[in-house]
């Protein structure tokens, strides 16, 4: 029986890296990483007079302040809309709201009233548009 030759590494990716091309692959200005070196919230590692920084650290500084899919929360349309122009919707979409839905609109609970706007909102967009995604109403 022959031995067999285990295959080289083929994953080249690098495990540290530079300030430099740890700023410019964050997109984090240098001063601001110099801070956050600082703040303890990158970790480095010294040798000689080059400071390496670890790709576990950019790691986890990029998925500290990410949502997991469980805790993905949809906005609502109050935090992306102008609230003139939010209101001016709801309440032009009044009309030909059934009551169900406009007793939502008021409810205290916002996971009620947040997806009650969202109908609102999803309904008057699609109002725009005909079935076959062309426009609806001359212009």
């Amino acid at each position: 029986m022959r031995p067999t030759l285990s295959k080289p590494n083929t994953d080249l990716s690098p495990i540290t890296l530079r300030i430099a091309d740890a700023c410019r692959i964050t997109g984090i200005g240098r001063s601001k990483f110099y801070e956050l070196i600082k703040a303890g919230e990158i970790g480095v590692i010294k040798v000689g007079a080059i400071t390496l920084v670890p790709m576990t650290s950019i790691d986890a500084l990029l998925q500290r302040d990410s949502p997991t899919a469980g805790d993905a929360v949809r906005p609502t349309l109050a935090e992306v809309m102008h609230p003139f122009l939010a209101n001016a919707i709801l309440t032009a979409s009044l009309a030909s709201t059934p009551e169900a839905v406009r007793r939502d609109l008021s409810s205290p609970d916002e996971g009620s009233r947040g997806k009650a706007e969202d109908g609102v909102v999803e309904r008057m967009i699609l109002a725009l548009y005909d079935r076959d995604g062309q426009s609806g109403g001359d212009r």
